[in-house]
């Protein structure tokens, strides 16, 4: 199955078994809760698929690699320890806490939830002397005299022996104890999450006219030529930063990431015909609806990748703007949220020194996000918006406190002083919103009046309907000419219908 499939297949047996039934006890009794297994090539998004299940579910996630460990830090260390059985002392040997299992506990009183997904990566790649120790805990869920915490799932990946010289298979008796699910690479699937996830357009645009270069896992003499998702992504991160800082991309920095010579050279070649496109085609200006009939008559006349290049070009801009906007709404919702529920206190005496907590406590989060680099892209950019504009509170609240005039700023405590902000942020998403519809309308028409309802408006609206974050958008602010151009091309109900799936797994 693909990687999307996956994705469905995890979550369903998470939920399955976090269940309980109306006295509290489990839908799936404990012992009857097979680890998953995810077995596929290196580099195709697993750890990454686990790490967003947990984050979307609001449970913990702890990560391990089993080749990275021994024996004794998966198991513990001996000790010795006295006890009494029959009457009688005896030395019996005792095992310290496996590290593995008291970073659940250190996860759960971090926290202070007490549901998780420990991941075991390599899982069959294990050294023979923790093999044994790792069957009983797929098995029982205990690293020797130590269990896994209550309401905490294993989900293990491995990679097939094909893949690593390291890795074995585990015997029928084992398997027959595991839920097994294989993932292969499929480069439609990745495309979807990689232009909702704002991996570089060059690169989605490459892969829309070469998918046989998305995948390569291969030996060969000179040593092996990996080509694979994970590779894709980080080209891509660094591809944004050297453009951010005004760097030369070179094959040299394409060849680290992509690990087969003629893929990373004949990439490299295609980052440079883009730069080209991009500086020619003003997304700005179609965006604006300013673009000149040059631009338009361009288009029209262009190859077929060259016109695939323009049409990521602006789903980059469209989709890049409306997660900016989710942020913020999402930023928003929650300072309200903390606002309304300390309002006694900021309408106190103290109430500047409750504001001051509540920026404080916001930075502290984003900084323990960053550090742990486990949190979503997404999840990071609220958390930014949210530290953000608690700074900006603060600082006003500050300066109505230091000019200690009612008068002068007609705010009569605290609260009040913060809430003038904060409805001026709110007005100011709210032209935002009013600003990317109007961007949203303008690449419609502009696409619409070069090529009508040809393969580009169909690749432009299929992408924008299968992304959650702008449906959410859509369904919120509207957008005639979307739904116009979506039913026409047969992708209004389907939008709709991964809409409501968005909002049942999130609970919105």
């Amino acid at each position: 199955m693909n990687i999307r499939e996956a994705t469905q297949q995890v979550e369903g047996a998470v939920r399955a078994y976090l269940a309980r039934d109306e006295r509290g006890l489990p839908l799936v009794p404990d012992q009857m809760q097979r680890p998953l297994i995810l077995m596929g090539p290196p580099g195709i998004g697993k750890t990454a698929i686990v790490a967003q299940i947990a984050e979307r579910m609001g449970i913990n996630f702890v990560s391990y690699s089993i080749t990275h460990h021994t024996r004794q830090s998966a198991l513990g260390l001996p000790y010795i320890d006295d006890d009494v059985f029959g009457g009688r002392s005896y030395k019996v040997s005792r095992y310290t806490m496996s590290e593995i299992i008291a970073a659940t506990h250190d996860a759960i009183a971090s926290t202070g939830v007490r549901e998780g997904i420990l991941f075991l990566d390599e899982v069959n790649c294990a050294s023979e002397t923790l093999a044994p120790a790792m069957l009983q805990f797929l098995q029982y869920k205990t690293f020797g005299q130590h269990r896994l915490p209550q309401g905490w799932i294993i989900v293990c990946a491995g990679n097939p022996p094909e893949y690593n010289r390291a890795a074995r298979d585990f015997d029928p008796a084992m398997m027959d104890r595991m839920k097994k699910i294989d993932i292969e690479p499929d480069v439609d699937v990745w495309m979807d999450y990689a232009i909702a996830h704002g991996v570089h357009p060059a690169i989605t645009t490459y892969l829309a006219n070469k998918p046989k270069s998305f995948y390569k896992v291969r030996s060969a003499i000179s040593g092996a030529r990996i080509v694979t998702a994970r590779g894709w992504e980080d080209l891509s991160r660094m591809l944004l930063a050297y453009e951010h800082e005004g760097l030369d991309v070179s094959i040299a920095l394409v060849s680290q990431y992509l690990q087969d010579s003629e893929t990373a050279e004949d990439f490299s070649l295609y980052y440079d015909l883009f730069a080209k496109y991009e500086d020619d085609y003003k997304v700005g200006e179609i965006l604006a609806g300013t673009a000149g009939s040059a631009i338009e008559h361009r288009a029209r006349l262009a190859p077929f990748d060259e016109r695939i290049a323009l049409v990521n070009l602006l789903l980059d801009a469209v989709i890049d703007e409306v997660h900016d906007v989710d942020a913020t709404e999402a930023a928003l919702r929650d300072v309200r949220s903390l606002l309304t529920q300390h309002k006694a206190d900021l309408e106190g005496f103290d109430g500047a020194r409750t504001i001051d907590e509540l920026a404080s406590r916001a930075r502290a989060d984003l900084d323990e996000m960053l550090a742990k680099g486990a949190a979503s892209a997404s999840a990071q950019r609220i958390a930014a918006e949210r530290s953000a504009l608690l700074e900006q509170l603060r600082a006003a609240v500050a300066q109505w406190a230091a000019v200690g005039s009612k008068a002068d700023s007609g705010a009569a405590n605290t609260f009040e002083a913060a809430r003038g902000p904060f409805n001026a942020a709110t007005l100011a998403l709210m032209e935002q919103v009013k600003t990317v519809s109007g961007h949203l309308d303008a690449a419609l028409a502009f696409l619409d009046r070069c090529f009508g309802d040809g393969q580009e408006m169909l690749v432009f609206a299929s992408h924008l309907a299968v992304d959650p974050v702008f449906m959410r958008f859509v369904s919120a602010h509207g957008s005639d000419s979307f739904v116009a151009h979506s039913q026409a091309l047969m992708f209004h109900e389907r939008g709709l219908d991964l809409l409501r799936e968005v909002d049942e797994l999130q609970g919105l």
